[in-house]
């Protein structure tokens, strides 16, 4: 495009080379500057005292074959300027036309576009569409069974228990680590490890059966039901046992082997399980008992209380996330698309007005040359028959022989008299009709935006209706 634009407002100069810069434009130089510039009287002489061209001389001398070959080359590069700058006005007007024909087909062009991205996406909507349904009815049958009336309750995410859960150890083992180290002779660092694995059993075992088996006993289910209340009860006795035997442990570490006072404080449980006699243990007991139970609370809490009532509804939610997502990348595509078309027809409708500006000036140019071209053809047609006329005379003055027989015919030199004014002519009636359709296009521009937003409401419309999407 850039090379055809350029010939429209620059001369066709490939044949510089050939002639020169003398006759690169328009300029329509005098006879007394072509007679010094191709030195006519000093080349006719300087031949003329030779005798050349000889007497007996049949065709033209290299001189005459010169002039003759510049005037051909000056007309042709003239008449190939006009005839390039015609072609390019042709092109410029197809490819002009070819904008008003994208302009014309965008909105049904958008369309087009909406609907393969539609049947595109279908059958991943239509799956997940299906898989929602299916886990609203597995919902809504457990509510149903389980004679649920309300929505699941739990948080939306894990990490404050998790939080909760890890500080409940820390807490736990610094302050178990301080209990130990009371009785034993390696101190505070003697007691941290049996610290972190007391307080790991009591906030870990708590949290799981909070989470998991202790949720069974809310269950109408008889058989669950009874299988919440045992586990429940077993994790009360195993949680208490366990933190007593912590205690006589306590009591019978003196900083020796653990598993010696492991062993001794476990007879000693078994003899008597509330024979404790000192209180630090029993407070090691307690703290112990307590952090078990808050744990307890915190894997409560981290789903909702009614077992397997949860999971089903964020399995749902989960479905439900993943078919807006993909809904919204639709949405967001279309909107996308939409915005492009509207740019573009932006960008096109500006280009398409300046363009139908630049052709009547670009045509109106070439209609200028077209008409200077007889007068600038005339001109250097006179201009060259006289050069040769001069150059005859200066060389028959300076010669002896008679000069050859062809000096007495009279030169010619012909032109392309082709009139491109019926060319023209049209061309003007097309650039007319861009400019009108460039125009009419900018006017209505307004509301053809409305159409293409209209478009995408009505194709997101019936996105929503076709797959039941609020």
């Amino acid at each position: 495009m850039k090379k055809i634009i350029n010939n429209i407002f620059s001369p066709n100069l490939s044949s510089k080379s050939e002639t020169d810069t003398l006759f690169a434009d328009w300029k329509q130089h005098d006879f007394k500057k072509l007679l010094e510039h191709f030195d006519v009287k000093n080349i006719a002489i300087e031949r003329g005292l030779a005798n050349n061209p000889a007497s007996s001389a049949t065709t033209q001398d290299e001189f005459h074959a010169n002039l003759d070959s510049r005037y051909r080359i000056i007309i042709a590069d003239r008449t190939a300027d006009i005839n390039n700058r015609i072609e390019s006005l042709e092109s410029r007007s197809e490819k002009a036309n070819e904008k008003i024909d994208f302009l014309n087909d965008e909105k049904t062009n958008l369309q087009d576009k909406l609907e393969q991205d539609y049947e595109a996406y279908k059958p991943e909507i239509t799956l997940l569409n299906s898989r929602v349904k299916s886990a609203k009815d597995e919902l809504n049958k457990f509510k149903k069974q389980n004679k649920l009336t309300r929505d699941a309750d739990y948080p939306e995410t894990l990490w404050w228990h998790y939080f909760v859960l890890i500080s409940l150890v820390v807490i736990e083992s610094v302050i178990n680590a301080s209990f130990f180290a009371e009785g034993s002779a390696a101190g505070l660092a003697g007691g941290l490890f049996i610290a972190v694995m007391v307080s790991g059993i009591n906030v870990v075992l708590g949290y799981l059966v909070g989470k998991y088996w202790g949720k069974l006993t809310w269950s109408i289910n008889k058989i669950f039901k009874t299988i919440g209340i045992v586990g429940f009860s077993t994790w009360v006795f195993i949680t208490a046992c366990f933190n007593l035997t912590v205690g006589h442990v306590r009591e019978s570490y003196t900083g020796g082997e653990f598993s010696d006072a492991m062993t001794t404080g476990f007879q000693a449980f078994k003899l008597d399980w509330f024979g404790i006699e000192d209180f630090s243990s029993w407070m090691l007991v307690l703290i112990g008992s307590l952090f078990a139970i808050v744990a307890l609370i915190d894997g409560l809490k981290s789903d909702d209380r009614y077992p397997f009532f949860g999971a089903l509804d964020r399995k749902l939610r989960d479905l439900q996330l993943d078919q807006h997502s993909l809904i919204n990348e639709l949405k967001n595509m279309a909107t996308d698309e939409t915005n492009d078309y509207l740019d573009e027809g932006d960008r096109v409708r500006k280009d398409l007005n300046k363009e139908a500006i630049s052709l009547r000036e670009s045509h109106d140019f070439v209609k200028a040359k077209v008409a200077l071209y007889p007068d600038y053809c005339k001109h250097y047609e006179k201009c060259f028959i006289d050069l040769i006329n001069t150059y005859r005379n200066y060389n028959m003055e300076a010669r002896i022989d008679p000069p050859p027989k062809y000096f007495h015919d009279a030169p010619s030199f012909d032109w392309d008299t082709n009139n491109r004014d019926e060319q023209l002519s049209i061309l003007s009636k097309k650039i007319d009709d861009i400019r009108d359709q460039a125009e009419k296009e900018l006017e209505q521009w307004t509301e053809n935006r409305k159409d293409f937003e209209n478009i995408k409401k009505e194709f997101l419309e019936r996105m929503r209706e076709d797959d039941s999407i609020s």
